[in-house]
């Protein structure tokens, strides 16, 4: 009978053992293989209100490698007619080069433009390939 019991043990302990291995996988299954773009939804930059800019650095991720480059083109609202630019991408276009699985990008933001105090910016990421989708980052500004 003890034999059984530990036999059991051992069983159920092996079990726990591949559940948790198979659940810690990296790979996001939410996202297709074929995603290119930000690696967070959501970003919050605090900048003082007497600096005249601050610079963000954004990362755009794919989900894989591949042999050639990969392009995204990234843009941000158009302002309301009469309101000052908020903030300001330093490169239109980021490529993600062969063999690498991400990018970064600075975004330049003027708290001294800001209307309020916190301010809701989304940007969006347009793969360059028929397959990718469109993705978007919500970026809160706080002025202090």
């Amino acid at each position: 009978m003890k034999k059984l019991n530990d036999a059991n043990t051992g069983i159920l302990v092996l079990l726990t053992t591949c559940l948790f291995l198979f659940s810690c996988n990296n790979d996001n299954d939410n996202l297709p293989k074929d995603y290119a773009g930000f690696e967070s939804p959501k970003e919050t930059v605090e900048c003082e209100a007497s600096q005249s800019e601050c610079e963000l650095e954004i990362k755009i991720v794919a989900m894989e490698k591949t042999k050639e480059d990969r392009t995204v083109i990234l843009a941000t609202p158009t302002p309301v007619a009469g309101q000052a630019t908020v903030m300001q991408l330093t490169e239109r276009k980021v490529t993600i080069k062969a063999g690498k699985k991400a990018a970064t990008t600075i975004v330049k933001i003027y708290p001294k433009q800001m209307v309020l105090k916190e301010q809701n910016v989304t940007l969006s990421c347009t793969p360059q390939w028929k397959e990718g989708g469109i993705s978007k980052m919500t970026i809160l500004l706080k002025r202090k």
